[in-house]
């Protein structure tokens, strides 16, 4: 049997290869204590951090999605706020009315009037509301944006004009009373020949009994001349594509990966809305201010009637009845908005935590495992000094003894 023989130098390098690797496993655990990260380098386990830095890049993402969210709920908030204030306004318009029918002088009937007026100008500044200097209601297109080539007033996109009309963004959107209500969601732009499709639409447009209200073939000069606010097919044409163009600018955030949502209202939206015309029965999109200017002439004895009944005014209640029944609609919409995107923020926090926490499992050190390692390390560690001093102790002078 052969034995090889142990030196005294053979005991050394191997007691001082095993306090490298004690001081090399000591030093690591006490990075981890000291940093709070599992690893160092990317080296040590490349699996786990590339594990760790998707969940950064997605917690990136998801920051810049609360941020949105938190910045559109302000946005909603603040037109909430404008509608509701709407709706106020024609409510206060409807008792002046119902207050109207009541009164039996023609002078207290002009100083409700008054009060009217007053509501009616006050509902154009609301109209106008603003959040930091964007306006609420006019998406992108703000004052001195003559982008689309049309006129403005400079200052606020809702005003009303010498000749009481009211202009949205310097465009005359008072013509538009009282025409065909399925104009408003006529998509003319899309289209590839928007002559053509608001003449289809113009010639099959029937009234109530079923027959066609303009039969071609002079349809669309027919419907010129009920709305003599056009000088002809092709200015009908340019104002309808106008008020289209105007009434699809809307201002959106994207909420989420492929979620996008509307922050405000279109002041078109919000100003016009169907209803039945109260002599034919077809639906008509009226304009709300059109509708209070209607309300303040007729208890001030403007024309056509100077002024009129209690019975007529009575009439007038449905027609501001179903223009605050409009509001109270899109307050609604506005609250279902509000109500998603809380729904959004709670699923973006619970995700955050979620990210986080793995994010946290592939990087971050256990303490209190890290201490435990450390401290077995420290114990091996100072066995390992204590058997080496037993082993090296001995030198020549012990031996030639």
């Amino acid at each position: 049997m052969l034995v090889s023989r142990v030196t005294n130098t053979m005991l050394k390098n191997t007691l001082l290869g095993n306090l490298s690797m004690n001081l090399s496993r000591m030093d690591k655990l006490q990075n981890q204590l000291a940093s709070g990260r599992k690893y160092g380098h990317i080296s040590d386990d490349p699996a786990a951090l590339i594990y760790g830095q998707a969940a950064r890049n997605k917690m990136a993402r998801l920051s810049h999605y609360q941020a949105t969210v938190e910045t559109a709920q302000s946005w909603l908030t603040q037109a909430e706020m404008g509608v509701m204030e709407v709706n106020k306004v024609i409510g206060a318009v409807y008792e002046e009315l119902v207050s109207a029918g009541s009164v039996k002088t023609p002078d207290d009937k002009k100083n409700l009037a008054m009060v009217v007026n007053q509501l009616r100008d006050h509902y154009v500044d609301t109209l106008n509301t603003a959040y930091g200097d964007r306006f609420v209601f006019s998406g992108y297109n703000t004052p001195g944006d003559n982008s689309l080539g049309r006129p403005n007033d400079g200052i606020k996109p809702f005003a009303i004009d010498e000749n009481g009309d009211l202009l949205f963004n310097g465009f005359n959107i008072s013509q538009f009373d009282k025409m065909p209500a399925g104009l408003l969601n006529l998509d003319l732009l899309g289209a590839a020949d928007p002559a053509a499709a608001l003449e289809d639409f113009i010639t099959t447009l029937e009234n109530p009994d079923g027959s066609l209200k303009y039969p071609p073939p002079t349809g669309m000069d027919d419907f010129v001349a009920d709305f003599p606010v056009f000088a002809d097919a092709d200015a009908a044409l340019d104002a309808l594509m106008m008020m289209q163009q105007l009434k699809n600018d809307l201002i959106s955030f994207d909420v989420g990966p492929a979620i996008s949502m509307p922050v405000t209202l279109n002041g078109i939206d919000l100003v016009f809305y169907t209803a039945k015309d109260e002599n034919t029965g077809e639906p008509i999109m009226r304009n709300t201010f059109n509708v209070l200017t209607d309300v303040y002439n007729a208890i001030n004895g403007i024309a056509p009637d100077d002024p009129l009944t209690t019975d007529e005014l009575t009439k007038m209640i449905k027609t501001v009845q179903d223009a605050q029944n409009h509001v109270l609609t899109k307050t609604a919409e506005l609250g279902g908005r509000q109500r998603r995107l809380e729904l959004l923020d709670a699923r973006y926090s619970q995700d955050a935590i979620n990210y986080e926490q793995m994010r946290s499992d592939a990087e971050d050190a256990d303490m209190a495992e890290v201490i435990m390692y450390l401290k077995m390390a420290e114990t091996v560690y100072q066995a390992a000094l204590s058997a080496g001093a037993r082993i090296i102790q001995p030198t020549l002078m012990d031996f030639l003894r």
